[in-house]
């Protein structure tokens, strides 16, 4: 009766965690064991927990049926879980022994996993021996403390996306977008025309938006030995300076970022926005809807250009029976093939950098840009509690904006406290 209340207290605690609960509460049950030589009892059976979107998930299903055809000693039974809940469902499955050989996780959510011991550590299967395989921004979202905990499967950024239509109307070459901030500004307020409700720029707000800033200008987010946050420095308050100005001085920017306003998605779809920061996943919508529009690399700065990155990652969990074969699973989903025909088939862009020797430019040239600024991507420091860090730099940045701080208070005052709240926890 006691290991029955026991087993309950821990489901209440670890099922309904939010970003600011401490997860160090999930455990899985079992030790990282040896790889397992392949079954001699019969077949394999690897289970795999995704949250694809159906198209993406139909995708993933038939490459696995193709797997088991090249691979008859091993069965993949995929199972399609609910994006939102995903984290939910895998801390309670760690409470009950009952996760999956492998699952698929937002790349803010490894080091969590990872922290609290629940992952297989790829290092013992030879993964640094293919590292060179992956672009280097997403091999770096399955790394925590020196170790590699999986491999990627999608990975997503951001580029300028331009609309050609209005561009020709205020006199512009809708093919010659700006390419550095300069540029930008410039062209953003030849765009902007509030009469007609049209604007140069529709941004959003929040840490992961302001990340091509502040990488652009070569601010970085935390020192070396991941004891301080450095959004304080110079470089940061420059480039945070530069996205306040879009909105407050030159009035380029059409208040996207407001709570309750015309989102910068909405607002590009509708003719309001001239120009926006958006990644693949609306590319399929925008050309449905019949815009004209480019996509170019993010205006450089200081630093060049660069972007943000988010994205998935394929974890092998610990308590897996089968981790040799579940981790060549995990190869064949990143490797070259698959990752060519997913970006051909379902406009992503490829982690495994095989792939852009596959991929033809003229089939799908937007993708080969977003191929070409994920070079030049800055992954995000890999912390168990990276949303802790933009629930504190959300309301900071949105003060500042809107003119009820300085960027120089904003961003001292988010510092202060992710350096006291957060990193502490580490």
């Amino acid at each position: 009766m006691k290991s029955t209340v026991l087993l309950l207290l821990a489901f209440m605690i670890t099922g309904c965690g939010g970003p600011s609960e401490n997860p160090g509460t999930v455990k899985p049950q079992t030790s990282q064991s040896a790889p397992a030589e392949p079954g001699t009892t019969g077949k394999v059976t690897i289970s795999v927990w995704e949250n694809y979107a159906n198209e993406e998930h139909d995708f993933f299903v038939r490459m696995a049926r193709e797997y088991e055809q090249s691979h008859p000693g091993i069965s993949v039974e995929v199972s399609q879980i609910p994006w939102a809940d995903h984290m939910a469902k895998y801390r309670t499955s760690l409470t009950v022994n009952a996760a999956p050989d492998i699952g698929r996780i937002e790349v803010g959510n490894l080091a969590e996993l990872a922290s609290n011991d629940a992952l297989f550590t790829l290092d013992d299967l030879g993964v640094r021996d293919v590292e060179k395989e992956y672009l280097p921004a997403a091999f770096a979202s399955n790394v925590y403390k020196g170790k590699v905990y999986g491999l990627p499967d999608q990975i997503t950024g951001v580029c300028l996306f331009c609309n050609k239509k209005l561009f020709i109307e205020a006199g512009l070459d809708p093919d010659k977008p700006p390419t550095t901030w300069d540029e930008f500004i410039e062209t953003a307020k030849k765009l902007t025309d509030p009469a007609k409700q049209i604007w140069g720029f529709g941004m959003d707000n929040g840490l992961w938006w302001s990340f091509p800033f502040f990488n652009t200008f070569g601010a970085k987010f935390i020192s070396e030995d991941g004891k301080k946050c450095l959004l304080d420095s110079p470089q940061a308050i420059q480039a945070f300076q530069l996205k306040v100005d879009l909105y407050r001085k030159h009035k380029v920017e059409g208040g996207a970022w407001l709570p309750g306003a015309i989102n910068s998605e909405i607002g590009f779809l509708n003719g309001r926005y001239a120009m926006v920061l958006m990644g693949p996943w609306n590319v399929k919508n925008f050309q449905k809807a019949g815009i004209d529009f480019s996509v170019s690399l993010i205006p450089s700065g200081p630093a060049g250009t660069s972007t943000n990155v988010g994205g998935t990652d394929m974890v092998l969990f610990k308590s897996s029976k089968h981790p040799k074969e579940a981790y060549d699973f995990l190869r064949f989903v990143s490797g070259a093939d698959y990752q060519a025909e997913w970006s051909s088939k379902l406009s992503q862009i490829p982690t495994n950098l095989l792939s852009n020797s596959i991929i033809s430019p003229s089939e799908n040239p937007i993708i080969s840009i977003f191929i070409t600024q994920m070079k030049t991507a800055v992954p995000r420091p890999s912390l168990k509690f990276w949303l802790k860090c933009e629930e504190i730099m959300a309301p900071e940045m949105e003060a500042a904006i809107s003119g009820k701080k300085t960027v120089q208070e904003a961003l001292a005052s988010a510092v202060s406290r992710i350096n006291q709240e957060v990193l502490p926890l580490e």
